[in-house]
Formats: C-alpha cells, structure tokens, sequence
C-alpha cells in the first residue's frame, strides 16, 4: 500500500491550482483581474447576443456595428475581423441556429461574454466584450477546443509514431517520433529534441487549446526535420514522486529534464535516416535554459533553440511572475500572504539556504513549487556561462505579447548578455504569447487566453528550419 502524500505536497498542489496554468504562473495583478458577472448584466448580454444572431442570420454587418464601437473610433468598420472570420467558417459550419450563455465575467472595466453557438453543422464559441454601459467593444468568433484538435489534421507529407522513450529503464515516457514521409537510410536529415518547460508537460506541450510542439514537430517534418516530443516524466508519475517515500533522484535537474533529453538525442541517433551530427535541442521556459547542462551530460547537440526563456537567475524570473503576474483573481488578504511568501522564498534561493540543510530537510523544504533539494541541484551548474564557453549556436526567440517571461525584461537581458556573439541569433515576433500562438480574443493578456485555439504560424516554424538548416533567418 502507497504511503500517504507529504504535507508540503499537499500544499503545493493546492497553491499550483490556485496560481497556475499549464505549469506556468499566469494572469496580472495589475492588468484586468477576472470576477463574475451579475445575472442582471447575463440577461443584458444574451439579449445583445440575440441581435448579434439575427445580424448573422441576414449577413449583415452593418446591424452588429451599429451595436457597438471599436475602442472610441467612431469611424472605424468596427466588426471587420470578426465578419471576416464568420464568412471563413460558415461554409464549414453553416448557419447560426442558436446560441447559450456558459461563461460570464466583469474582466477590470469591461464586461466579456462566452456563448455557445449552434451552428446548422457543429458548435461554435462567440466571445463578446461591452463596457460598463453595455456598448459592444469587441466580437471573437472561434472554435470549440475539441473541434480545433480534431480538425488539425497531420500533413500528409509528414509520418509520425507513437514510441516510448526510456523503455528499459524506471521511469519510461510516452513519446511521439515525427518525420518526412519516406524517410530512408542514407537521407542524413537533422533533427531535434523537444523539451518542455517546468511542470507537468504532456507530449504536445498542451496549454490550454495550444499545442506548440505538436505544431513544431509537424511544420519542422515538412521541412525536412525529423523530431522526438515526449511526455516529461512529473506528468506521468506524479503520483509516485509525491509519495513520502520518493526517492531524492526524482527531484533532480536530471530526472526531470536531461536523462531524457539525452536519451532522445541518442534515440535519434540511431535512426539510419538522421544525420547523428545534426541533433539540435529546442526547450520552452525553463526547459529551455537547462540546454546547455543537457548537452554538456551527454547531448552533445549541434545547436540550441531557447523558448521563451531568460538568462536571469531563475529565482527572479519566478518572482516576477508570481508578483506582475500570478497574484490575479484572489483577494486581498491572500495576496498580502502569499507576497510574503514569496519574497521570503526567493531570499532562500538568492542566499542558498538549502545548504543549511541535510537532505532529508531538503526534501521537505518547498520553494516555488519544488523541494530545495531539486533547486541546489539546479543552482549547481551555470547555465548562462556553460552557453557561452560552448559557443555553440544558439538561436533564442520570443514572443512579444508574452506575460510570462517577457520582451521588456527577459529577451532585453538575452541581448544585453549575448550582444556581439556570432554564435547566437535572437528574434520576437510582435503579437504572439509564451506558447507562441496568436495572443487574441476579449481575454488577451490573461491566461485564459490560452482557452482560445492557437497554431504556431508559419513564420516561426520556417525561421527555425532556416537556422538549422542554412544557419540563419530571415
């Protein structure tokens, strides 16, 4: 019989459903806290949406605009994105029938309204904004999650197989091995290993209704990149490592990162069509800063792709958005407790404190969501100083829209740290959030953003396949 969990795990799975998303910390404290709607503001907001249904009915967008404004430009077409959208997907899913309130928020000075659409062939969502006077701000017609993911359908020029990674050893992963259709031995394709970021990431690096790798892995294919995703291994068993029992190797950088970043390097080594000189790294967040430590215990990659990642120390990157970012939706009393929470655990960090301790107390100890034993092991190694003695190429890309690491502080600290390097190459993209899909729809800026189906354009997958094939971007 398992034994029971620890009680700081207990806590910590408590305070990671309270503060976070997809493994990561979200949401503003100083930007539009989410609070619930009055039943009052619900009935005013399914008569608008009535008239919206009408307006669609007779293909009229001269009857929606003249139900609102676009952000105070009177002479603005108002709705354009928004019925331009609609005429996209009425021939696939025909006309609107009807329609049902199923979710409601006052989101800081707006209103914003998420209906479920009956559409003559499927569902739909149509999220609506309005000003505390009810004058229409903004229209978001989109997708149900499920119908997102069901009509991403993989590339026919693209083959990919359901594999395990780590298949005779503990702690085996699900993983997924993608490709060029007919792929054969002697082809000499490169290929990379994708790895997710802190938390428990699924193969696809699902957040919400986005699925980064899986858009990488199928765009890079096309391209003639071959890939392994995997499950990370605190998502498949989380349940033993939260165990009293664990093992202290189940709190390493190694358990959760490298061990298998290294044995999908040398999974794709073995493949006769991939060039074994050819094996490139791309991480997300914190998985991403751990690349050089991952190459430096056997990867030995060829180059590095960095998401979403920041060369601070990562005890203030955590800070940050716990304090700019995490801290939205809960009261004042909360935030006034966990503020001194936090502090008082990145002083920990920033002190190393954890050397105070013997391991057990290390185990026990928890800091940000991981025992101190986990972050003396991965303040042990130096990852910024690792990267620039290696010299290897390294191509570090950020999304501007972003609010959990940022342009503003975390991509200007990678140009101020690698200005004048050769070997590294760094781009943004205007528009785009921590999961590089669009940032869109009444909720941007806050995490339930992410509810919205996103793919990783087009722009970003070729500029990766342009590093690693020729070198550079565009």
């Amino acid at each position: 019989m398992k034994k029971p969990l620890k009680k700081a795990l207990v806590y910590l799975m408590i305070s990671v459903l309270a503060l976070s998303c997809t493994g990561c910390v979200t949401g503003t404290i100083y930007g539009k806290p989410l609070d619930e709607a009055r039943d009052v503001d619900d009935a005013q907001a399914s008569l608008f949406m009535s008239k919206i249904m009408e307006a669609m009915q007779n293909d009229s967008l001269d009857e929606i605009n003249q139900l609102g404004y676009h952000y105070g430009q009177e002479d603005a077409e108002t709705f354009e994105a928004f019925w331009e959208s609609w005429q996209q997907y009425k021939p696939i899913y025909g006309q609107i029938e009807g329609f049902s309130l199923s979710e409601s928020y006052q989101f800081g000075n707006e209103m914003v309204f998420v209906f479920s659409a009956s559409m003559e062939k499927g569902e739909m969502c149509i999220s609506a904004m309005y000003t505390s006077d009810f004058e229409l701000v903004m229209l978001y017609l989109y997708e149900t999650g499920e119908a997102a993911y069901e009509g991403a359908k993989m590339p026919d020029q693209v083959m990919e197989e359901n594999i395990t990674l780590g298949e005779n050893t503990k702690y085996p992963v699900a993983a997924k091995l993608t490709y060029p259709k007919g792929a054969e031995a002697g082809d000499a394709l490169p290929a990379v290993v994708l790895v997710g970021g802190d938390g428990p990431n699924t193969v696809d690096l699902k957040a919400g209704n986005t699925y980064l790798y899986r858009d990488l892995a199928w765009g890079l294919a096309q391209q003639g990149i071959a890939s392994v995703r995997y499950d990370k291994k605190v998502t498949t068993y989380a349940e033993e490592r939260q165990m009293v029992d664990a093992p202290a190797e189940d709190f390493t950088v190694a358990w959760e990162y490298t061990d298998d970043a290294v044995a999908a390097a040398e999974l794709l080594r073995s493949k006769p069509y991939v060039n074994p000189d050819q094996i490139y790294y791309i991480g997300h967040s914190q998985g991403a800063i751990v690349a050089p430590r991952a190459d430096a215990e056997g990867g030995d990659y060829a180059g590095m792709v960095l998401l979403s990642s920041s060369p601070r120390p990562w005890y203030d990157v955590i800070y940050d958005q716990y304090i700019n970012y995490g801290l939205v939706d809960q009261d004042d009393e909360k935030i006034y407790y966990l503020v001194s929470k936090i502090k008082s655990e990145r002083e920990f960090l920033e002190e190393a404190e954890y050397n105070d301790m013997d391991e057990a107390e290390q185990l026990e100890q928890f800091v940000y969501l991981q025992p101190a034993y986990f972050w003396k092991d991965f303040f042990s190694f130096d990852y910024l100083q690792a990267m620039k003695e290696a010299k290897k190429p390294v191509l570090i890309l950020q999304g501007d829209a972003s609010f959990q690491i940022t342009k503003d502080v975390d991509f200007a600290a990678w140009q101020q740290e690698l200005a004048g390097e050769d070997w590294a190459t760094l781009k943004s993209y205007e528009g785009l959030n921590f999961y590089f899909t669009p940032s869109q729809g009444c909720f941007a800026g806050h995490y339930k953003e992410f509810d919205m189906p996103g793919r990783v354009p087009d722009e970003v997958i070729q500029d990766i396949a342009n590093w690693i094939l020729q070198g550079h971007i565009q």
